[in-house]
């Protein structure tokens, strides 16, 4: 093959590998999104809240060996994989009887998920070194419309479905996107040729993998890892009560609750773009420090908010800006300190530690809804994502703008 044949497909791979990873996220928040309707039969909040951490726990811990595949294998099957076990999982979902069953059937949804991000997410960096934190964002915007469309679709299925045909017909849509992956995925010689290429050219800009691990780099590393770790809880946290705070504590209907919850995200999606943009422009750490200095605030006036619809608008909007404009520059800063023969397994750690740690959250925040308030869960997020910021303060910023 020729040296076109890497740009003349790149479009159709960039969309193919977008669309699964909103697809991937959309499974993540099908259970938050029909919360109201689920812990009617299968327990109350803080049983839902253990089952949203069993999913995130194995989407996290999963990715640390997909990474490695990754490096390894084909990226183009582990995403055809990922969507077809999650959508067998949904399925067993909707079909499961009992506790057991569907602990069993969620637990499947995050090994399934687990999947995608690593060969996903080093597909897309590999693209371009100068454009990383672009790459980033479109590859972000993919999952938040995902999880937008997610949660204002399920909702309404659910009441008129049940939820258990919600979660089978998004089944049917992961075993759709498996069969258009492998189709519309090609992995050439040219594409990893052409990646490698723009690596090498821009070599002095990257941190070799011995200097990686190295004394110089321990510390930093570190700091990096406790930001996606925070980052990680706040999103599996955050993403797990809030549809179900604003229609339980503010007193919204389930339809409006589902619908701001989904302008949070929409717009998310965009701050995913804007937040690559001026990473790659500014640097990471800034924006890391303005989006989770923000995000803490604005945790804390979802509490102290009436239960006006515009003003939890504002408030569920400006959450949603705050928090995804820092996905990017997080993402783009693993992939400034990798190599490209190690990037795979770097994201497999990331996301291994991001919601494998991190996906304990909810698990506490269903402790102090029911041991104490809605509120608390959300002080609680609050204090996360201040501590996020307070490390973004002594964060090490690897990007130079050649």
């Amino acid at each position: 093959m020729g040296p076109y044949t890497f740009v003349a497909s790149r479009h159709s791979f960039v969309l193919s590998v977008v669309a699964s990873h909103g697809i991937m996220h959309a499974y993540l928040v099908v259970l938050p999104a029909l919360l109201p309707l689920v812990k009617a039969d299968l327990g109350d909040i803080q049983t839902i809240g253990f089952l949203a951490s069993l999913v995130f726990i194995f989407y996290g811990w999963g990715s640390l060996p997909a990474g490695f595949l990754a490096d390894r294998y084909s990226k183009k099957i582990l995403i055809v994989a990922s969507m077809g076990l999650c959508g067998v999982a949904s399925i067993l979902v909707g079909l499961s009887q009992s506790l057991p069953s569907a602990a069993l059937s969620f637990t499947l949804l995050g090994v399934g998920a687990s999947l995608y991000h690593p060969p996903g997410y080093a597909s897309v960096s590999l693209l371009s070194l100068e454009m990383r934190g672009r790459y980033m964002g479109v590859q972000g915007l993919g999952g938040e419309i995902g999880m937008a469309l997610a949660y204002i679709t399920s909702p309404v299925l659910g009441v008129f479905l049940g939820w258990r045909i919600t979660f089978i017909l998004w089944g049917m849509i992961g075993l759709a996107m498996a069969a258009t992956n492998f189709f519309a995925i090609a992995e050439s010689k040219s594409q990893s040729t052409r990646s490698e290429m723009i690596q090498d050219k821009d070599a002095g800009t990257q941190v070799t993998s011995g200097k990686t691990f190295s004394a110089e780099n321990l510390w930093h590393l570190l700091v990096v890892l406790i930001i996606v770790i925070c980052s990680g809880a706040l999103w599996n946290g955050v993403s797990s009560f809030i549809l179900a705070y604003i229609n339980e504590v503010k007193g919204l209907q389930l339809f409006i609750s589902g619908g701001l919850t989904t302008i949070s995200y929409t717009i998310g999606a965009f701050a995913q773009v804007v937040g690559g943009e001026l990473c790659d422009r500014y640097g990471r750490r800034i924006i890391l420090e303005l989006g989770f200095s923000s995000f803490a605030v604005f945790l804390i006036l979802l509490t102290l908010t009436p239960s006006s619809i515009l003003l939890m608008m504002l408030i569920v909007s400006m959450l949603g800006f705050t928090f995804y404009l820092t996905q990017s520059p997080l993402n783009a800063l693993l992939g400034d300190f990798s190599t490209r023969k190690t990037v795979g397994s770097a994201y497999g750690v990331n996301f291994a530690v991001k919601y494998g740690i991190g996906g304990i959250s909810p698990a506490v925040a269903g402790f102090l809804a029911v041991n104490y308030s809605m509120d608390y869960v959300f002080y609680f997020f609050s204090v996360i994502a201040t501590t996020a910021f307070l490390l973004s303060l002594i964060a090490k910023d690897s990007h130079r703008r050649k």
